[in-house]
């Protein structure tokens, strides 16, 4: 208990001892005690309308009612809480009042909406990129402004997508890079960039490795031509031979590079319309890949296992799908020492969407390589790499296919215990095997 509600229990003792000194001299105790508490509950009344006019006049310190007691101890945490909310307001106003000018100074055009598409704020990149202005624009729907169809399904989006590419709405030779985040609970931000000039590069990149590859391919197959020809020559001593037959060997390597150059660069900017494709039949697929890497001599009998869904297929891209397979399973198999365990797996997942996933036991990857190993070319171990023959694109493809067919790629791995790759695909591809 503090000294002003202690100063207040003794003023109302005092009360009660005064109207009982009197009520005992009068004879009438307890209408004399019921006067004195009538009396103090009217003294705090009037004192409690002084707390409220100050109140209303603006808590200045020096029009601050003399009450005494409690009510001075209520005035002075009032006003402390007064000035507490006014610091707290100042350095709110500073916090922001530095975002405003953050925003201002970024160079990507910055939007804020709310849930339902109207803008809030936007800075001056959006008022030179999007062509939006201040005030006019300010609770308009931004949707109605940027009249993109994309644009349009992008922000009402339930799930919401990495990205969008669209052309400005000022300039269609100009690409922007939109991306859309929650801001807050009930507030969305929406960034915009110019990506023109990256875009022009990867075009000038695809066409070169598309021109390239092309051109490459005709003096490849001639070569190949006569290194068969001459590799058979008996008149050409053993040595001559055996090296023709190597250089035989790095020649159809490089065939394969370019053919798989040239099928990146087609899947890359791709795409695939949603129901496009066949019904496929994973687990038939499986069973085969798996019958021709035993036959082949890459695995042994009951080297591969295979847990796959006979009653799930999926509606695909036939030549891509058998790709993605035979990659994952090349790589399990190549990158790991002989009659490595392999498992297959084919599922439904428990929200819903089509997996396949390629497991091995084998020597496993550091994780610093993780993020990487879809980089066309990156190697984890170039040497081990180029004597198993691996182009270094498989998992590059592997990813553009999975994309492609809506879904992702994960891949997690541990150091001697193995390596586990899981494709995903987007749900509405499930389509029913018949038994």
């Amino acid at each position: 208990m503090n000294q002003s509600q202690t100063q207040e229990i003794w003023r109302l003792a005092g009360v009660l001892l005064i109207g009982a000194v009197v009520g005992l001299i009068t004879s009438t105790l307890w209408p004399a005690i019921a006067v004195a508490l009538l009396a103090y509950c009217l003294w705090l009344l009037r004192n409690i309308f002084k707390l409220d006019r100050w109140i209303e006049k603006g808590l200045k310190r020096s029009a601050a009612p003399d009450a005494g007691g409690v009510l001075d101890n209520i005035i002075s945490n009032i006003y402390r809480l007064k000035n507490s909310q006014k610091s707290g307001k100042k350095r709110l106003a500073q916090l922001l009042g530095q975002f405003r000018d953050s925003a201002k100074a970024l160079p990507e055009a910055t939007v804020i909406l709310t849930t339902t598409s109207e803008i809030q704020w936007f800075n001056e990149a959006a008022e030179i990129l999007l062509g939006l202005q201040s005030p006019r624009d300010i609770g308009q729907r931004i949707d109605n402004l940027l009249r993109d169809p994309e644009f349009r399904k992008f922000l009402h989006a339930r799930k919401r997508k990495g990205e969008l590419r669209m052309a400005s709405p000022l300039d269609s030779s100009i690409i922007f890079s939109c991306r859309l985040i929650n801001y807050g609970k009930e507030n969305l931000l929406l960034t915009v960039r110019d990506v023109s000039i990256r875009e022009r590069v990867d075009r000038v990149r695809r066409e070169f490795v598309t021109n390239a590859s092309h051109e490459l391919r005709t003096p490849l197959t001639v070569i190949r031509g006569y290194l068969e020809v001459m590799s058979t020559d008996k008149t050409c001593t053993s040595d001559v031979q055996d090296k023709m037959r190597i250089i035989l060997e790095q020649t159809s390597h490089m065939e394969i590079i370019i053919n798989e150059m040239l099928t990146l660069s087609r899947l890359e900017h791709s795409t695939l319309e949603a129901e496009e494709g066949e019904k496929l039949n994973i687990a038939e697929i499986l069973q085969n890949l798996v019958l021709d890497a035993v036959q082949s001599g890459r695995a042994v009998e009951g080297q591969i296992t295979v847990a796959a869904d006979e009653t799930l297929c999926l509606l695909g891209m036939k030549q891509e799908i058998i790709s993605l397979c035979n990659n994952l399973l090349y790589n399990a198999l190549q990158h790991n020492p002989p009659q490595t365990p392999v498992d297959l797996q084919w599922f439904r997942s428990g929200s819903g969407e089509p997996c396949l996933v390629v497991e091995d036991d084998g020597i496993g990857i550091e994780s610093h390589h993780l993020s990487r190993l879809t980089e066309r070319f990156y190697r984890v171990d170039s040497s081990r790499s180029r004597e198993s023959g691996g182009s270094g694109l498989g998992l590059a493809i592997v990813k553009h296919i999975v994309q492609r067919h809506g879904g992702h790629m994960d891949i997690s791995s541990t150091p001697a215990v193995g390596s586990t790759f899981s494709c995903t695909f987007a749900s509405s591809r499930i389509v029913k095997c018949k038994k």
